[in-house]
């Protein structure tokens, strides 16, 4: 551990120290917005901050272990992570091993640990898209379409059995993900139009044709439409950062947590940190976010291999950008999605991944650092 931090560069310093500062808030808000659920459903108000302590050990182990791994590895195993993410994902069906909460089947079953396959395909859709694009940037500079046709056909796959359990807004997040990555590697902008062009008819039945779904879309336009029903969730958290004010009512002393705003402690959380930290916290975790993004960029443009720069470049969009989806949904800015907050939220597979990632990130940091 030492012996790492001593090799880290200043960006990955700064990064490693963003990254730990919000997960330690997001320790302290999973138990200030989850104690009195956790006191009422479970009879122990220190339900989900023991897990949450849990998750953070184990995705900071696994951060340790991963930074260490070679980077030729991920590059050579990149097929092989795409591959067991499709697997997993088709694992949630199965019935012994798929576990359906809230009417969703998302997770496999694992002793007292609900594993959410999509959140390691996220991850590996990132190291295949690096791996594929800076093997294939010589044919993508032709100009040639068919270039992108295997990877879509995968992420697409991928996509499809995120729809089906059902969960849309991974799927969205996925495909955006992917459009920016090969935005980033050089894809011709009549092709992304041609894309939309293609997708909106697949808009129209996902969306539009789903009475859940449109009922999300019109509590988005017009929420006060519908304030006990579809519009209940984003007018709560209206409330709750309209009550946190410039300084907050203090760590622990906010109400809309108090059965008002559901997910609060997951989705929401970053509602919780308005109401109880108020305007100063809220930016404080943005700037932690931006501090995040600029020192992932920096590291990508020291990059002097295409893969570490893509993969970089990649990792480092998977965190910001689910952080961006997560306090756009908050603040009402995009429809109600289910992505968590990036180190903050609940939940033990999206910290175990995430952290998995920043470990990727500081292990080619130092593999760059070694090679100076």
């Amino acid at each position: 551990m030492l012996s790492m931090a001593l090799s880290m560069s200043k960006e990955a310093k700064i990064l490693f120290t963003a990254v730990y500062i919000l997960t330690c808030l997001g320790v302290v808000m999973t138990y200030s917005a989850s104690a009195v659920y956790a006191d009422y459903t479970y009879k122990n108000h220190l339900h989900f901050l023991v897990r949450q302590i849990l998750f953070v050990l184990i995705g900071t182990f696994a951060l340790f272990v991963v930074a260490y791994v070679p980077v030729p590895f991920w590059k050579q195993q990149a097929r092989v992570f795409i591959l067991l993410a499709i697997v997993s994902l088709v694992m949630v069906f199965v019935p012994i091993l798929g576990h359906t909460a809230g009417g969703a089947q998302r997770w496999i079953k694992l002793g007292f640990f609900n594993f959410q396959p999509v959140e390691f395909a996220k991850l590996a859709v990132c190291l295949y898209l690096a791996d594929y694009l800076s093997r294939k940037m010589k044919y993508i500079k032709k100009g040639g379409i068919q270039i992108f046709f295997p990877p879509l056909f995968l992420v697409g796959i991928i996509c499809a059995l995120t729809v089906f359990q059902p969960d849309l807004g991974s799927c969205v997040f996925i495909f955006l993900m992917a459009a920016i990555m090969f935005f980033m590697a050089g894809i011709r902008l009549r092709y992304v139009f041609a894309a939309s062009l293609v997708f909106l008819p697949i808009f129209y039945f996902l969306v539009i044709r789903v009475p859940y779904r449109l009922s999300r879309l019109t509590a988005y336009l017009n929420p006060w439409e519908d304030p006990q029903g579809s519009g209940f969730q984003i007018i709560q958290s209206f409330l709750a950062f309209g009550l946190g004010g410039l300084n907050g009512v203090g760590i622990g002393q906010g109400t809309q947590k108090l059965f008002y705003l559901p997910s609060s402690y997951t989705d929401f959380i970053l509602s919780v940190i308005g109401e109880e930290l108020g305007f100063v916290g809220l930016l404080a975790v943005i700037l932690l976010y931006v501090v995040i993004f600029v020192a992932g960029i920096h590291i990508a443009e020291k990059a002097e291999r295409l893969f570490e720069r893509f993969l970089v470049s990649s990792l480092t969009l998977l965190i910001i950008l689910q952080a961006l989806v997560n306090m756009s949904v908050a603040t009402g800015l995009i429809p109600t999605k289910g992505l968590p907050l990036p180190f903050v939220s609940y939940g033990g597979t999206s910290i175990v991944m995430n952290l998995v990632a920043v470990g990727i990130l500081l292990g080619i940091d130092r593999s760059m650092s070694a090679r100076r």
